[in-house]
């Protein structure tokens, strides 16, 4: 893929990257470098990190006292196949010490106004956002921020926080995560993701894969990098609902490999005029199929009404 930009534009990126001391740019006719999760801490040849471009319609503003870049006017950050846009683009940086290289290496990235996160499969969007490069974590805020990708929409009403190291993500206030006709709320959602090709992955985990949702060849990089869906976990208020029911209770999680979702505390499952009431409860999301289990905090309690379609004889 090649990168076209204004000669402007260039050129301001060209300075920045110079400034960090960040060595050649990626610009046209470079290879593109494939992009690891979110990829702007991690990704290539640990000894030969990419440099980050900064692009700025406006200009971009280098305050040394602060060792601060601030870019201006649709500004995007740019490393590997992973684009930040926003209205404003603040990048801190520092000097590194002599017997690592020297130089110097950016290791904060805010974005305010119009955020947008591009990787060649998702898209994430807010009002503001920031990474931490050491910590390889990046947070979204926005009204409400949110995670696009080819299977599932994530939403939050307070902020979406993503953990590179650790694969997992972490959705506050009034969080939603929807895939297909299935849908998952909760106060807050925590998602983990793990590599089934990762040594001691479960034979589970190594099932064949479902079919590739970007554009056929499976090649696609993502935020997720090779990464695929493990667990979620709600807490506080949550809400599944399918077609054919709704599931509710105090905390929850799903399988992602199995399709089942376990319920806990206050736990209610509706279907049409049905319902089933407990503690505890277990539903498979790919057969229908839902159990409300009985303990030692109390019995399984049901409501079921007859079809009155399906009635003989009756008035």
């Amino acid at each position: 893929m090649m990168l076209s930009f204004p000669l402007r534009r260039l050129a301001a990126s060209a300075a920045l990257a110079v400034a960090l001391g960040a060595g050649a740019l990626a610009a046209a006719g470079a290879a593109p470098a494939v992009a690891q999760t979110i990829d702007l801490a991690t990704g290539g040849d640990p000894n030969e990190p990419q440099p980050i471009e900064v692009l700025a319609d406006n200009g971009i503003e280098w305050v040394q006292d602060e060792k601060r870049f601030i870019a201006r006017g649709n500004a995007v950050a740019i490393k590997g196949d992973t684009q930040v846009f926003g209205d404003v683009l603040t990048a801190d940086y520092r000097e590194r010490p002599e017997e690592e290289g020297g130089g110097t290496e950016i290791y904060n990235l805010t974005a305010e106004g119009n955020v947008r996160i591009e990787s060649p499969q998702e898209t994430a969007t807010g009002n503001r956002a920031r990474y931490d490069v050491d910590n390889a974590v990046l947070y979204l805020w926005g009204a409400p921020a949110k995670l696009v990708t080819p299977t599932d929409v994530v939403t939050a009403d307070d902020e979406i926080r993503y953990y590179e190291i650790e694969k997992k993500a972490v959705a506050e206030g009034d969080a939603v995560a929807v895939r297909g006709d299935r849908r998952i709320r909760a106060d807050v959602l925590t998602a983990f993701f793990e590599d089934p090709e990762a040594e001691g992955a479960t034979a589970e985990a190594a099932a064949p894969a479902p079919a590739p949702t970007d554009g056929g060849d499976g090649t696609g990089d993502s935020l997720a990098g090779d990464s695929e869906l493990d667990r979620i976990y709600g807490d506080g208020a949550v809400v599944i609902t399918t077609p054919q029911e709704i599931a509710e209770g105090d905390k929850g999680n799903y399988n992602a490999k199995t399709g089942i979702a376990e319920l806990e505390g206050s736990v209610k499952i509706t279907r049409e005029k049905n319902v089933l009431t407990g503690n505890r409860a277990t539903t498979n999301l790919n057969t229908g199929i839902s159990t409300m289990h009985s303990g030692s905090a109390g019995k399984a309690r049901g409501l079921l009404v007859p079809n009155r379609g399906s009635d003989q004889g009756g008035s």
